[in-house]
């Protein structure tokens, strides 16, 4: 998540530096091309809901810094709400407690708690606070790796919850995967996962939920393989995929492309229910500096916006004039500011309702739970109509079980001399990580494997053989799994002479 408010911002990668907003008046240069807004497809695999009453598929966390515009945006559209986590604890560093973990209050007072957990849950919304991670780099992950400090976490945690009448948590804790370090991971990963079914196991006694905010997994160059989802998987109500950052230290969009939203969302469904899994989905952007030329520039820096102030981030420059890219549905817009004779270039990008409603549609073809958005309340209002209508039309949370995938195929040589290389090639889809296949060749009219390997994050494979026998009929065999029944491809013939 970020965080976000009228006059600063923080990355969603962790609340780190908050950005001023603002805008020196300046001559503005808009540089950029028109795109279409791209056809996003519904759900096959489950039937639609009837017409009528909106399935409640939206999830998503609520700032303390901006309580009352979040709460309102919740009020005014709860039937479209399952639960909501507000930004109301944080863990610090402690010697005086068991566990060396504090969980402190931000900076709410418990009337204002206790106020705002009445409203939202007299709107029939379940409240998951979050508790985020301040405890600094290592420190929490030396607690999971205690036995004594584990328990002594839960405790802390179940305590809390019961004590506030929470439904439940939500734990953000990303500094195992940003301030850590990867060499880190191995030895975080299994302490993670029991600290998770320890708590999982108290909650649930006592009739509480548990969710986890956490990186996307399964997907080449946003592998956060720490965080362990299918470990976790028995332990856990919901795990919200914070997809978004795509694009962190240089201008792109800011939750992806959506084909590789498309790729998170089905690693995601490949080892947990889908009924467990809410697409993180962003509704804040960013403003970044391409480069400076001339003399007397003064110190400029990223900026970061709401979805909802896109007609006033830029000075001069209205919603109209911001473009759109194809690929991820967000708007973008490339521009010039002169200050005397020092011209800056910057590329701001926003996702905004039409966004939105794409991701919300890519929930709704894997078979999700919904989408979480970060934030409520930072989100264009016209963004309302269209998600209650996809809610209303396209099916939500697809019981788990063994489902259909695909596999392509194409042979390079299929004729030619005996004892050359053939190279088999081709996809799975959905596209994930890590999957077996098989190349199978017939012989006495059985089908016998002769080499197995593993997909990459695209889904794509690669094997090879060397053909000796005149003429050899083969198929691929994509391995099944709990969720994925398992799926041959056609015969194709290979000759040697």
């Amino acid at each position: 998540m970020g965080t976000t408010d009228s006059t600063r911002a923080a990355t969603p990668r962790r609340r780190r530096a908050r950005i001023l907003r603002g805008l020196t008046t300046a001559v503005i240069a808009c540089a950029v091309g028109v795109v279409g807004l791209p056809a996003v497809s519904g759900a096959s695999a489950v039937a639609p809901a009837v017409g009528g009453t909106p399935k409640r598929m939206m999830s998503g966390w609520l700032p303390y810094w901006t309580t009352a515009a979040s709460v309102d945006a919740v009020v005014a559209n709860s039937d479209l709400f399952n639960d909501v986590s507000p930004f109301w604890h944080n863990a610090a560093k402690s010697s005086s407690t068991p566990s060396g973990v504090t969980i402190q209050n931000n900076s709410l007072s418990s009337g204002s708690r206790a106020s705002n957990l009445a409203t939202l849950r007299g709107r029939g919304v379940a409240i998951l606070p979050s508790i985020t991670d301040g405890t600094g780099a290592g420190h929490l992950s030396s607690v999971m790796k205690s036995g004594a400090k584990r328990a002594a976490l839960v405790s802390q945690i179940v305590n809390l919850v019961a004590a506030n009448g929470y439904d439940g948590i939500d734990l953000d804790f990303e500094k195992f995967a940003f301030s850590d370090g990867e060499s880190t991971w191995a030895a975080t990963r299994p302490a993670w996962v029991a600290f998770v079914a320890a708590l999982g196991s108290q909650l649930h006694a006592r009739g509480k939920q548990l969710a986890v905010s956490v990186p996307p997994m399964g997907v080449t160059g946003n592998n956060y393989w720490v965080y362990d989802w299918a470990g976790i998987e028995p332990h856990i109500d919901k795990l919200r995929i914070m997809a978004y950052d795509y694009s962190w230290s240089s201008p792109g969009p800011i939750g992806g492309p959506l084909s590789w939203v498309r790729k998170v969302a089905a690693y995601a469904v490949s080892v947990l229910p889908p009924s467990k899994v809410q697409l993180g989905t962003p509704t804040y952007g960013r403003d970044w500096v391409k480069s400076k030329s001339g003399s007397g520039c003064p110190s400029t820096s990223q900026k970061v916006y709401d979805s909802k102030n896109i007609g006033s981030a830029i000075s001069g420059v209205p919603e109209s004039s911001w473009r759109r890219d194809a690929a991820s549905a967000e708007r973008y817009f490339n521009y010039t500011v002169t200050y005397g004779s020092c011209r800056v270039s910057r590329s701001a990008w926003l996702p905004d309702a039409a966004t939105v409603d794409a991701r919300a549609r890519i929930a709704s073809e894997y078979g999700l739970n919904g989408i979480a958005t970060w934030t409520i309340g930072g989100e264009q209002a016209s963004q309302w109509a269209p998600l209650r209508e996809i809610a209303r039309t396209l099916p939500f949370s697809a019981p788990d079980g063994p489902r259909s995938q695909a596999v392509s195929v194409k042979v390079t040589k299929k004729t030619g001399k005996k004892g050359r290389k053939v190279t088999i090639k081709g996809g799975i889809s959905p596209a994930r990580a890590g999957v077996t296949v098989r190349l199978q060749v017939k012989k006495g009219g059985k089908w016998k494997s002769v080499k197995s390997v593993k997909t990459l994050g695209s889904g794509s494979y690669k094997t090879s053989i060397k053909q000796s026998a005149n003429r050899s009929v083969y198929r691929i065999k994509v391995v099944g799994s709990a969720r994925y029944l398992t799926k041959y491809s056609g015969s194709f013939t290979i000759r040697a002479s």
